[in-house]
């Protein structure tokens, strides 16, 4: 599959580029920046210039699956945070279902609500209205929520649970290894799952969803 990453320059997105580049899927990151373009060469990966806070159908055509990995990240105001992570992901969506995109993975995080009170309700509310508006579409769906994350090298040992309340930390490469994994299982479709360092190996994580 031609696979888009959006918000591939980000630190889970690096790195879901990486695994996607050793695998049978041909990746694509979409980039602000044109400065980071020359990471992605010296991976022989192709990248597209797009912004979220614009239309994105350029970088949309032609692909087989979308990964949403992008966030206006923890320096920005909230008005960011509702453009990327609400409104762009949104974008993102509407363009999937224009272009006939049917695969669409979204990295979300545990204890979003549209009525969130949390230290961080902004992006908690943010990301739960994206996310409800993509399980309202059509698209083959799977939404990842992690926890905290983190640096620890990845174990390939996790915690699944249909339960998307609560706390606890994620690896980036665990979290990384878990989206890829996503696209070759068909029993993720139409799920959300929290997903947290733990006990089990992911592919019997995945497959008892």
């Amino acid at each position: 599959m031609k696979v888009l990453v959006i918000g591939a320059n980000g630190n889970t997105a690096t790195r879901v580029i990486k695994r996607l580049a050793k695998s049978k899927h041909d990746p694509v990151a979409m980039i602000r920046n044109p400065s980071h373009r020359a990471k992605f060469d010296k991976l022989g990966v192709a990248t597209v210039l797009a912004d979220l806070e614009y239309p994105i159908d350029h970088a949309v055509q032609g692909c087989d699956a979308i990964i949403f990995a992008a966030g206006s990240g923890g320096k920005t105001g909230k008005d960011k945070t509702v453009l990327i992570d609400h409104i762009g992901a949104i974008r993102s969506i509407v363009a999937a279902q224009v272009h006939d995109v049917r695969r669409y993975i979204m990295l979300s995080s545990i204890n979003n609500d549209i009525n969130s009170q949390s230290r961080i309700a902004h992006y908690h509310r943010a990301k739960a209205h994206a996310d409800n508006h993509l399980v309202e579409s059509d698209l083959d769906h799977t939404i990842v929520c992690p926890g905290g994350l983190t640096d620890q090298k990845g174990t390939g040992l996790v915690s699944l649970k249909a339960e998307l309340q609560g706390s606890g930390l994620t690896s980036r490469e665990n979290l990384a290894a878990a989206i890829v994994a996503c696209l070759d299982c068909d029993n993720s479709v139409g799920k959300s799952f929290s997903l947290l360092d733990g006990d089990t190996p992911l592919a019997d994580a995945l497959r008892a969803l």
